[in-house]
């Protein structure tokens, strides 16, 4: 039972390394595991050379090879994993009409808003036009991702425009081999933890595979991430309401002059308009101011008239041998 039970220790540590060596050959395994005594068994070098085995079964081979980090040949798919993310301002006279036909046109495309936000209103309370602001981010299916942006540059204005293309090819290639690898380790594990017959031997083991799975889990998530960035493109809108567009095009001197006359005609017509308004709503006040002004200037008046009669008086009651000074 001793004998059974030492003979398996190195075995066991040979498969915890399994991890960090994954890269390595067949061959360089069946000379670590020979130094310390111990034979490697043939479902251990079938795991590391399983790659190997399935391209010679399906005859399928990835189309790209290039050299890792660690300097190691990674097989990359043949086709690519690119983030595509797009990003658009926009003028609009008709705010309402624009916002409706872009959520119409993002469900015909399969897409969806991922997050969106409106500021402003049609008018203030003076009656002012109080321009509205929209952001929103949106998700299209990389297939139809042109024919949203047409969308959105037929019903509206567009100011700026920016595109940017991140290939995660490389990244995704490594998460796949590296999660490949932790599953061959984890089935081997388990073939193990069934033959154990040490607890401490037990305890290692199934704290090996919760690390495993923990890192399974994190890299599945990643992946995850990666496709729906891929399947999906992103598309930020910066949409803004006018009355006048900005010219994409220099404008002539013609052009430049009636569009000055215009807006300072209805720069006028806005004041005159508030003017008036400003003081029909104030007419409330006006009556009693006026009350209050005509009260002083009545007294005033009166008071006026009442000092020439007062100095008669004094005069008539003073004697007429007494001499004025």
């Amino acid at each position: 039972m001793r004998i059974r039970k030492w003979g398996f220790i190195p075995s066991l540590l040979f498969v915890l390394c399994l991890s960090a060596c994954s890269s390595k050959s067949a061959a360089t395994a069946q000379n670590a595991a020979s130094d310390y005594g111990v034979a490697m068994p043939a479902e251990i070098n079938d795991s590391v050379s399983a790659d190997s085995r399935y391209e010679n079964e399906t005859g399928e081979k990835p189309e790209t090879s290039l050299a890792s980090e660690t300097g190691g040949s990674q097989m990359l798919p043949a086709g690519r994993k690119l983030i595509r993310n797009i990003s658009m301002n926009v003028e609009t006279n008709e705010f309402e009409t624009l916002l409706s036909n872009l959520q119409t046109k993002i469900t015909q495309l399969g897409g969806y808003v991922e997050q969106s936000d409106m500021s402003g209103s049609s008018q203030d309370r003076m009656g002012n036009p109080d321009p509205r602001f929209a952001n929103m981010t949106v998700r299209v299916p990389v297939n139809q991702i042109d024919s949203f942006i047409e969308s959105v540059e037929t019903n509206g204005n567009v100011t700026n425009k920016s595109e940017s293309t991140q290939d995660v090819t490389l990244q995704y290639s490594d998460l796949e081999s590296r999660k490949k690898s932790l599953e061959i380790e984890q089935e081997k594990l388990w073939e193990f933890l069934e033959k154990a017959e040490s607890i401490d031997t037990v305890i290692t083991l199934q704290q090996r595979l919760s690390e495993i799975r923990y890192q399974l889990e994190s890299m599945e998530s990643q992946l995850r991430l990666y496709d729906n960035q891929v399947d999906y493109s992103t598309v930020s809108l910066s949409i803004r309401e006018v009355t006048t567009f900005t010219p994409i095009a220099p404008e002539s001197a013609g052009t430049r002059i009636s569009n000055g006359f215009t807006s300072n005609l209805k720069l006028f017509k806005n004041v005159v308009l508030n003017l008036t308004i400003g003081i029909i709503t104030t007419i409330p006040f006006w009556f009693p101011i006026a009350a209050v002004a005509s009260a002083i200037i009545f007294f005033r008046r009166r008071k006026k008239k009442k000092l020439p009669a007062i100095a008669l008086t004094k005069e008539e009651k003073e004697p007429s041998g007494t001499p004025k000074v």
